[in-house]
């Protein structure tokens, strides 16, 4: 006769080998669960791409038929504007011939200055000269008559302070003074800069030439912004240490160097 108890305890010996199985068939269930949730998370995310793909292909090709249309409409435009440009040729040349006739017809009956008298730019430039003169003169500015014009020489002293290309009050009130007459007249004018032969030490400019040409063009920038000076009658220039009065053996000459010459060309814009 077997003893009962000895069974029980075999049987509670194997009772663990059961829980185990179902934790292990527990786990496998759960891990099927998690595969089958990525897979459709995977296959929607296929399907939006392969949608967000075809609404692309979609708006490609409709972009590819309005740059289509957009040629086909250019096309025609350039048609047009060359039926239009060989009739205003047609039209042009037409207005150009009767316009020179009429031309010929008023020079003849306008009636030619007396022999000896100054044309117009001639006077012009003698009143330029008178109005500028005296008011150079007031403020002991040199000047000079030149084949190309009227030369006025502004010192450092009086526009600039030491390696500086800043207007000071004084200079913009002498550049005011030149650029009121300029006003009523239409002659191109040309600015030129000059240093001595001193090499810059302590400025923002790297070297006499960059100085220079930054004083010539303050100067412009003045009579442009602050007179209303058309821009295209101006050409500016600087050319350093190249180009001397006097020589620069003493600071006396150094300083005479120093200067913006405003040339007031006799040619009219």
């Amino acid at each position: 006769m077997h003893d009962d108890r000895l069974y029980d305890e075999k049987e509670l010996e194997k009772s663990w080998l059961i829980s185990y199985s179902d934790l292990i068939t527990l786990l496998f269930v759960i891990v099927i669960i998690i595969a089958a949730t990525q897979m459709t998370k995977i296959q929607t995310q296929r399907e939006a791409a392969k949608k967000e793909q075809a609404e692309q292909q979609a708006n490609l090709k409709q972009v590819h038929e309005s740059l289509d249309l957009l040629n086909l409409q250019k096309l025609e435009l350039e048609r047009e504007i060359h039926q239009l440009e060989g009739q205003k040729k047609a039209l042009t040349g037409t207005v150009d011939e009767k316009g020179t006739q009429e031309q010929e017809q008023a020079q003849k009956s306008v009636p030619k200055p007396p022999v000896g008298m100054p044309d117009t730019g001639e006077r012009d430039m003698e009143t330029v000269h008178n109005q500028l003169s005296s008011a150079l003169a007031e403020l002991n500015l040199d000047y000079e008559e030149t084949e190309e014009g009227l030369r006025i020489r502004l010192p450092e002293k009086i526009l600039f302070a030491s390696g500086s290309a800043d207007l000071q009050e004084q200079g913009k009130e002498v550049v005011g003074t030149v650029a009121r007459v300029l006003q009523r007249y239409e002659y191109k004018v040309r600015i030129e800069g000059y240093t001595d032969d001193v090499p810059i030490s302590r400025s923002a400019y790297k070297s006499n030439w960059e100085l220079s040409s930054a004083r010539a063009i303050a100067v412009m920038r003045e009579m442009v912004d602050a007179y209303s000076l058309p821009a295209s009658r101006f050409t500016v220039a600087g050319l350093g240490e190249y180009r001397p009065l006097v020589d620069n053996s003493n600071e006396e000459n150094r300083a005479r160097n120093r200067r913006v010459e405003v040339i007031i060309l006799a040619e009219k814009e």
